[in-house]
């Protein structure tokens, strides 16, 4: 074994191993030459003759004063003097030329390599080293894995065979020093390949003189310094160095990690306060983590021990601030997890106090029971609803129970659970048969005005529901009275009970769906309402108009996040019972088929009664019985609804109202809604006793509803009377504050800025005053008689109601064969083909006017010659253009009904026969000349009535329309019914064609 005291040559030193000599360093101290070379001479002689000197453990100013050394470029922190440090090397070269126990001078760079693959030890210029250093001794070589090649699977084997040569290699050693130094070759050949990490110590300061050799490795000449000695302890360094003392401590303090670095070098260093050049060094290096390479540089080259301890306490002063922010972020964090954790703690205590005394079960417990008791809430009976209702029911509860709360599993489930759980299996509406016909008829008179048909029709629908309830009643009371050996033998028989089941649903509720279908404003949803309750049912209303997805009807896959039933399903959970009046909006606006599926194909299978009793919702995956549901529907244009749908519904026609059904509306319920509604009503009936007060006068509506609200339904009247009332209420409210000021004798005039009307009365004369000037002045554009050349009027049916439309023509003279026909005003694609087909059968009646003007001539005058004939036949359509034009090009326009009226305005300008300003017509013409049958009879009898026209032109077909119509529509109109247009150019133009 080598003692401590043993003295080895250098050139038995240089044949060691690196292993072997990391552990004499570690075991035995430092090594220190006898006697320090003066020159670079004595340093090659004692390198050649390795007897002459000797190496010792020595360090700090002990250290030899080697002139040449190997340099090494640090990259990030400079080494100190008296500190133990680490640096890793990757330059192979430079690895190669160091052994432990070896002197080095390191140096920190000033610049960071450009290239972060090329090596920090690599330098292409000294300006890029600082000239202040330290001399380091090597005390340990480990090799590390190079980052590059950690994954090549033949490292490992490689690195273990390295460190079995190693280890046998210093066993030679260590019983033989005069082994060869080929393992020392084969170390360094193998460290090469990979990073090396040194450990060093630092002894002294040295000056960097000049570069000899850029390498690598890196030569260069240093000098050294002597050891710096306070000669006298001033008052300012031992003020310094009791401020560094006591900041350390406070430091110490609130950072655990400066705490443990200063344990570990206080460990080594001992007795460092009383050298302020070692106390210095010590907290720049050691303590100030977050100082930069520059300011411990700075520290580095100040020789100054006073200017030293001041750069040392500032940089400690930076470490106290960056201490004190991690200790304010580390507390704020801290105390807001210590609140939650505290709650969670105090809730969770809490619970289990509740549950020791009985007061709360766990949450599953409460869960379940919440579940068992909305299940017994809504009618639940396992032995009348479906088995597989029942089956999902029990599987999901079942499976809740062992499903752990944080799982998303157990959040699907609850979720699915509460949907199911808050069906209305088995609670339905009662059925209200104390309610007779006589009673509905008289709650539906109460709440509309009119609209027989559609009262009779459903009138009609609720009789059938009314003997369908019965009947079910009446087969429900006969099969609970069954013995128990009947029930015995249905539960044999299941599959036969369910095929019979099925069929009496099929049977129970075969009544069609209603389909309300009319203008916008006619109370088509208010009707609804009143069938909800005539019935004694709930009432439930949702639209889907422009709906193109599919699970909004029939709901969404489980399987995707946030699914959820579609609205029939919402609907039966929102209004509790499963026999509501469900109420479908807008159904003509469904939207079309896409991507998302078919809207309409999905509503064939919820509206028919033979499919609806088992309806499958995605969701909820289970057979819903829709059956005792009541379907409502409401459309303006039916002929937007799919076919197969419209064939499931039966279509009830609310026509728009006319003039005298508007003004019975708007005194038996709009008036007394708004005066409610404007805190009048009571006000009126208080005053009415004194002959004076709020009043709105029948030719008051009479105006409105002919001049401002001329739309098939009420909704603008509505609007206007509302306004009306608001107008009373600031006039009174206005009034009563004036005769408050001058009974208190104020004289205020700031209420003259407020425009009121002074009148509680309103009439057709002063309507103005409240509601503005009339929106519609004249349902004629021409008041003259008899109309221009080329323009008749014609009747229209629109969503909105009945209009006066007319037809104008006007014609150019035109190059031969360059006849044009062009059509404006907005028109449909069937409308533009009945002007094609108008402007052939004017051609054609043309003719026909032609052969009869000539066998007229031909009587009157047999010696006409051939030139007298061409110039009375009429060639007008021949040689001219054509533009047949549709007033208020805004609105679309479009339908065969206007066929009639383009054949007569273009015959008018062709015969040059104005057509009478009293008559109207409508109907659709063919190539042949029939006119064939039209809709909207009534709403187009309204408009030409209000348009003032005493004579109508109507299609033969029409004539049942006609006899439908109240009487006081059809009074004071002489209609004349066309089977083909010679029956209409009679009528228009009071002459006969034989």
């Amino acid at each position: 074994m080598i003692r401590c005291g043993r003295r080895l040559t250098t050139t038995t030193h240089q044949r060691l191993s690196p292993s072997l000599s990391s552990r004499l360093a570690w075991y035995h101290g430092y090594y220190r030459l006898d006697a320090a070379p003066s020159s670079v001479e004595d340093t090659n002689s004692n390198n050649n003759n390795s007897n002459n000197t000797s190496l010792v453990a020595s360090s700090g100013d002990f250290a030899p004063r080697y002139p040449h050394l190997l340099g090494l470029p640090i990259p990030q922190r400079p080494i100190f003097p008296n500190i133990p440090t680490s640096i890793v090397l990757k330059d192979p070269t430079t690895i190669g030329a160091l052994e432990t126990g070896k002197y080095v001078g390191t140096f920190l760079r000033k610049t960071a390599s450009e290239n972060i693959l090329t090596p920090p030890e690599l330098i292409t210029s000294a300006k890029e080293l600082y000239s202040v250093g330290t001399l380091c001794q090597i005390l340990k070589m480990t090799p590390l894995p190079d980052p590059l090649k950690i994954e090549d699977p033949q490292y490992n084997n490689n690195n273990n065979n390295n460190n079995n040569n190693n280890e046998q290699h210093a066993q030679q050693s260590l019983d033989s020093l005069s082994s060869s130094s080929s393992s020392s070759q084969e170390h360094e050949s193998s460290s090469s390949d990979h990073h090396v990490s040194l450990w060093v110590l630092g002894h002294r300061r040295i000056d960097l003189s000049s570069v000899d050799h850029l390498g690598p490795p890196v030569d260069v000449t240093v000098q050294h310094w002597d050891k710096l000695v306070v000669s006298e302890e001033t008052d300012s360094i031992r003020a310094l160095t009791n401020e560094i003392v006591s900041m350390i401590r406070e430091v110490a303090q609130m950072n655990p990690l400066f705490r443990e670095s200063l344990n570990f070098y206080n460990s080594t260093q001992m007795g460092f306060v009383q050298d302020a050049y070692r106390l210095a060094d010590f907290v720049a290096f050691g303590l100030c983590k977050s100082a930069s390479g520059e300011e411990l540089q700075a520290v580095l080259e100040e020789k100054d021990a006073e200017k030293r301890l001041h750069l040392s306490l500032v940089l400690l002063s930076k470490e106290r601030e960056v201490a004190k922010l991690q200790l304010e972020i580390s507390q704020k964090v801290e105390e807001t997890m210590t609140e939650q954790q505290r709650k969670y703690m105090l809730q969770q205590q809490l619970k289990s106090i509740k549950q020791e005394l009985g007061m709360e079960q766990n949450d599953k417990d409460a869960l379940l029971q919440k579940y068992q008791e909305s299940l017994e809430r809504n009618g639940y009976d396992k032995d009348k609803v479906d088995g597989e209702v029942r089956q999902a029911l029990e599987s999901e509860l079942s499976k809740l129970e062992t499903l752990e709360t944080n799982s998303q599993e157990y959040t699907v489930t609850r979720s699915y659970l509460d949907w199911l759980c808050a069906m209305p299996w088995n609670k339905s509406s009662p059925p209200n048969s104390s309610v007779t016909t006589k009673q509905a008829k008289a709650l539906l008179d109460e709440e509309h005005y009119g609209m027989k048909d559609v009262k009779q029709a459903i009138l009609q629908y609720l009789a059938v529901r009314k003997l369908n309830d019965e009947s079910n009643n009446n087969s429900n009371s006969s099969s609970s009275s069954s013995s128990k050996e009947e029930e015995e033998e249905k539960d044999n028989n299941s599959k036969k009970n369910n095929k019979h089941n099925n069929n009496n649903n099929n049977n129970k509720h075969s009544g069609t769906i209603l389909c309300l279908a009319g203008p916008p404003g006619v109370g088509k949803t208010s009707i609804a309402s009143s069938i909800a309750k005539a019935l004694g049912r709930e009432f439930y209303r949702f639209s889907v108009g422009g709906l193109s997805d599919v699970s909004e009807l029939k709901g969404h896959r489980r399987t995707y996040l946030g699914s959820m039933p579609g609205k029939f399903i919402q609907s039966l959970k929102r209004v509790g019972v499963n026999n509501p009046v469900l109420l479908i909006d807008e159904i003509d606006k469904l939207g079309a088929p896409g991507f998302r599926g078919d809207p309409s194909g999905a509503m064939l299978e919820i509206l028919d009664p033979s499919q609806n009793h088992a309806f499958r919702d995605l969701y909820l995956d289970v057979p819903v019985d829709l059956s005792d549901a009541v379907f409502l529907c409401t459309a303006n244009d039916v002929d937007q609804i799919p076919g197969p749908l419209r064939d499931r519904m039966e279509i009830i026609r609310v026509s728009g109202y006319d003039l005298p059904e508007k003004v019975a509306i708007a005194q038996q319920y709009l008036v007394p809604k708004a005066l409610s509604k404007a805190g009048l009503l009571l006000l009126q009936q208080q005053q009415q006793q004194q002959e004076e007060g709020v009043e709105i006068t029948t030719g008051a509506m009479e105006s409105l509803a002919r001049w401002y609200a001329r739309e098939a339904g009420v909704r603008n009247l509505s609007k206007l009377i509302e306004k009306i009332a608001r107008q009373l209420a600031l006039s009174v409210v206005v009034n009563r504050e004036k005769e408050k000021d001058e009974d208190n004798n104020n004289n205020n005039n700031d209420d003259d800025d407020i425009e009121i009307v002074n009148t509680f009365r309103v009439t057709a004369e002063n309507l103005s005053d409240f509601v503005g000037k009339p929106i519609f002045t004249s349902d004629r554009l021409y008041d003259k008689d008899p109309l221009p050349l080329g323009i008749v009027m014609g009747l229209a049916y629109t969503s909105m109601g009945g209009s006066a439309l007319y037809v104008e023509t006007m014609a150019t003279k035109s190059k031969k064969n360059n006849n044009t026909f062009t059509v404006t005003g907005q028109l449909g694609d069937v409308m533009k083909e009945s002007s094609q087909i108008a402007m052939t059968v004017a051609r054609s009646y043309l003719e026909k006017y032609n052969c009869e003007t000539k066998k007229q001539n031909d009587n009157n005058d047999d010696e006409s010659d051939d030139d007298d004939d061409d110039k009375n036949s009429n060639n007008f359509l021949d040689t001219h253009s054509f533009h047949l034009h549709v007033p208020e090009g805004a609105t679309p326009k479009d339908g065969p009904s206007a066929g009639v009226t383009m054949v007569t305005s273009i015959l008018s300008l062709a015969l040059s026969k104005p057509c009478a300003s009293e008559v109207a017509m409508t109907g659709e013409v063919t190539l042949s000349g029939k006119v064939l049958p039209v809709g909207g009879i009534r709403e187009k009898t309204m408009a030409a009535r209000r348009a003032g026209i005493t004579t109508l032109c109507l299609p033969d077909g029409n004539r049942r329309d006609w006899d439908e119509l109240p009487y006081y529509l059809q009074e004071g109109l002489t209609v004349h019914f066309c089977q083909d247009y010679d029956d209409v150019y009679r009528v228009a133009f009071s002459r006969e064609i034989e």
